[in-house]
């Protein structure tokens, strides 16, 4: 039940990018909501629910290889051990040969240490997986608008006339956010859009759900962009004028695009492209929310870039009830990369290359960070054995990369040293040579930044095993033991570490750890909930606008389209039911019949599923939930066939 009125400690749910408030429920089993910014009805989803849940088999000591086999041994000979060893590297190869995970379910104050550590010791080799899920989002944002995360605060989702969800369900994925403010503005009126190749939880609250293509959603928001371009009424002349550069390009773009070429290539009708435009032009406010659906690797068609220039256009940034939002996944997905655990960003988003920003670090620090960008957690991985000889991974689990199991495998055992911080084993703990036993997140403080830039305050509602240690303090201890100058990690609790974060990075500058309370602040301090209401975070203070983009559908069109949902992870939640979702045309053609066991196959790789007819499933794409198509996620399959078992 909501607790509205218990004095009693509470905390952020570890379990997801939204930000809800919780509390130990009264047999210490199940947690209990608390009234807060994220989740203003004081309730908890079923993940919210269960996030006193840890692992039963949680580490409790210290270990080291010894003879092959882990075996317990006390802290400081386990951080003796890790000194000489990295020592040893550095000596031999030089800090670019070392590499540092993080992990988006860490405070910001622990992902800042760990890469003013990296840095310290001469290296931009620090990463986190928050930084690749929304990559393509995040850069369009920084390149175009100024800050790479959400513009708008949750509760001005109440406030817009039109909300367009794209390759995203967070009605399942992030349901008290949906419950909490789209789901209210929706039954006041606004229409929900839904665009995904796939109907899901969220497609059952939505007046539209195109369905395109996997992979085609730039060519529906260029498609939308056109037709607002065609008739005129939609666009936001004054705003346009003001408070963008590049529309004329723009328009060019638009105007060139072939419009039956690129709705084909995309597999929508013309008629849903036409109500939906028609929609937007006649609102007054209208929002964006994304998901890692739309996410492309490089050099293909960046959905989030087309989407934001369609917002330009109407002129729905700077303002409640527009903007676009950014639904991230895990806990601290937003706090990780504003803490600067990313290769080529300093703490705030600044470029590891701007002089200015490396040298007002080095006053903080005593030494300037590198200004060569680091390698990518993919590009380390790959370096294992090779480049990098030593590793420290803090609450992530690369053993489970999308990647082929056993190239992981042999990578991981590559390493000379590889430590890792974590609360239980795992995949990646079978390789380790030291492992250290951490703090879950209920049991420590610090603070969590939301998918909203909300930035939140921790407090521990749960005890650790007696001999686990937070990340903070275990990532304070190895400073002291790694580097010249041990004074730079000697803290006298998380709140000193967040003062120096909000020294050198512009976001967090004027929040204050004392002063954040139970409801947190966005950042930056002091302003409403909308970014960009009088300037873009920008050189000249104005908006970018990109261009439309080639017709091309994403790789080969033989077989079916495969379609997964979110990927599992040591804080969230994955669907992990063994089923299939199939259009009952494209069950009809190739003979399958419901409930029936299929082998869905692609080269040599094969599973066994249960087939489910869906209506909501596009003709000739499949749904397999990402824990179950993991074979296929590992080696970058995106079509695949479908047989009778």
């Amino acid at each position: 039940m909501p607790d509205h009125q218990s004095n009693e400690p509470n905390t952020v749910c570890p379990r997801c990018g939204v930000g809800c408030r919780l509390q130990a429920g009264p047999n210490g089993v199940r947690a209990n909501g608390v009234v807060g910014p994220a989740n203003p009805n004081g309730r908890l989803c079923r993940k919210g629910i269960g996030a006193l849940e840890t692992p039963d088999d949680r580490l409790e000591d210290p270990l080291i290889r010894q003879n092959g086999d882990l075996q317990p041994v006390s802290w400081p000979t386990a951080y003796e051990r890790i000194a000489e060893s990295f020592e040893e590297i550095l000596a031999a190869r030089g800090p670019d040969a070392l590499a540092f995970l993080g992990a988006p379910h860490c405070t910001n104050e622990e992902n800042y240490l760990l890469q003013k550590l990296a840095r310290i010791l001469g290296t931009n080799n620090v990463d986190n997986r928050s930084r690749l899920c929304h990559v393509s989002t995040t850069r369009a944002l920084s390149e175009r608008v100024g800050w790479p995360a959400t513009t708008n605060g949750l509760e001005d989702l109440t406030d817009a006339d039109v909300i367009v969800v794209a390759g995203a369900n967070p009605a399942e994925r992030q349901p008290i956010a949906f419950n909490s403010f789209v789901r209210p503005a929706v039954t006041d009126g606004a229409t929900l859009v839904h665009v995904d190749p796939v109907g899901n939880r969220t497609t059952r609250l939505a007046d539209i759900h195109l369905t395109p293509r996997p992979g085609t959603d730039a060519l529906v928001f260029d498609l939308l962009s056109a037709r607002i371009v065609d008739d005129g009424a939609g666009i936001d002349r004054e705003f346009v004028e003001n408070r963008t550069r590049g529309f004329e390009q723009f328009e060019a773009s638009i105007t060139d695009l072939e419009r039956d070429e690129t709705r084909l290539a995309a597999g929508v009708e013309s008629s849903a492209l036409e109500e939906i435009a028609d929609r937007i032009t006649a609102a007054d406010r209208v929002a964006g929310l994304v998901g890692t659906g739309i996410e492309n690797s490089a050099g293909e068609t960046n959905a989030s870039g087309a989407l934001l220039n369609l917002l330009l256009l109407t002129g729905n940034l700077g303002r409640r009830g527009a903007g676009l939002y950014v639904l991230r996944g895990l806990a601290n997905e937003q706090g990780a990369t504003d803490a600067g655990c990313v290769p080529d960003r300093l703490p705030g988003h600044q470029p590891v290359t701007d002089s200015r920003a490396r040298a007002r670090i080095a006053s903080e620090w005593g030494v300037e960070p590198p200004s060569t960008p680091g390698k990518t957690a993919t590009e380390l991985l790959e370096s294992f054995g090779n480049d990098v000889r030593g590793a420290l991974v803090v609450g992530e689990n690369p053993g489970v990369s999308k990647r082929d199991p056993e190239w992981v495998r042999e990578r991981l055992g590559a390493l000379e040293t590889l430590v890792v911080v974590e609360l239980a084993a795992n995949e990646t703990t079978e390789h380790a040579d030291v492992v250290l036993p951490a703090a879950a997140g209920i049991e420590k403080a610090g603070t969590f930044t939301n998918l909203e830039r909300r930035v939140q305050r921790l407090s521990p509602i749960a005890t650790p095993p007696a001999r686990a240690r937070s990340d903070f303090r275990i990532l304070a201890e190895l400073g002291g033991q790694l580097t010249q100058n041990p004074s730079a990690f000697e803290y006298e609790d998380v709140s000193e570490a967040f003062g120096e974060l909000r020294r050198i990075a512009p976001p967090y500058a004027g929040l204050r750890y004392d002063d954040l309370g139970l409801e947190g602040e966005r950042w930056p301090a002091g302003s409403p909930g909308a970014l960009y209401r009088e300037t873009f975070e920008t050189p000249d203070g104005r908006a970018q606008f990109g261009s439309a983009q080639p017709p091309i559908v994403r790789g080969s069109t033989d077989g079916f389209w495969l379609v997964t949902g979110g990927r599992s992870s040591g804080s969230h939640d994955a669907e992990t039911s063994s089923e299939l979702r199939i259009n009952p045309a494209d069950a009809r053609e190739i003979g399958v019949d419901a409930d029936e066991t299929v082998v869905v196959s692609s080269g040599d790789v094969s599973i066994r599923v249960t087939a489910r007819l869906a209506e909501s499933v596009r003709a000739g794409t499949l749904y397999v939930p990402a824990a179950v198509a993991d074979p296929f996620l590992r080696r970058d399959v995106t079509t695949v066939s479908v047989d009778p078992a």
